[in-house]
């Protein structure tokens, strides 16, 4: 699965051309606040969707990505801390319902992002794998098969989410 909250310039160009190749989800932040319950609701909504796709030639990609322009209405709209927070609370609760569903290869794009991720599913420390791009490598968990390449905002090229998806 491909989850990405980074909102960088670089991670804009790598989503909008993976997803012009590849199933993808647009996180809708107004879905992300609010009841607890409801957000879970959606959260189970998009990890239905992923298993709906997981069979595909790409793996789906879940984003919560936004140009400039979008993000600074997101911003206004619900406050820069709470939109950041709630995005961060969905894609942590999405991990480990992903995990459940037996995910064990995660590519992550944002460096908050990857935080809540590991966090989500318990991961503890890492074996460091190949490298993917200059300063993303793939790692694996120390205490069980799961598979991660963890990119803060501008690292990789263009091609970034292909070619992790391949390595």
């Amino acid at each position: 699965i491909v989850l990405s909250g980074s909102c960088s310039a670089m991670t804009n160009t790598q989503v909008a051309n993976y997803k012009a190749q590849a199933s993808a989800w647009p996180v809708e932040v107004e879905k992300c606040v609010g009841a607890e319950e409801d957000i879970k609701a959606y959260v189970d909504s998009v990890a239905a969707w992923c298993e709906e796709h997981k069979d595909e030639a790409l793996p789906p990609l879940v984003y919560a990505t936004a140009a400039p322009e979008k993000l600074h209405q997101i911003q206004a709209q619900y406050g820069a801390n709470a939109a950041a927070t709630a995005i961060e609370h969905f894609f942590f609760l999405l991990s480990a319902k992903l995990k459940t569903l037996g995910v064990r290869k995660f590519v992550v794009a944002g460096g908050e992002t990857s935080g809540q991720v590991t966090k989500a599913l318990g991961v503890s420390g890492f074996y460091i794998g190949p490298t993917i791009a200059p300063g993303v490598p793939w790692v694996r968990a120390l205490n069980e098969e799961l598979s991660l390449a963890l990119k803060s905002g501008n690292f990789g090229d263009e091609q970034f989410f292909f070619k992790a998806v391949e390595a």
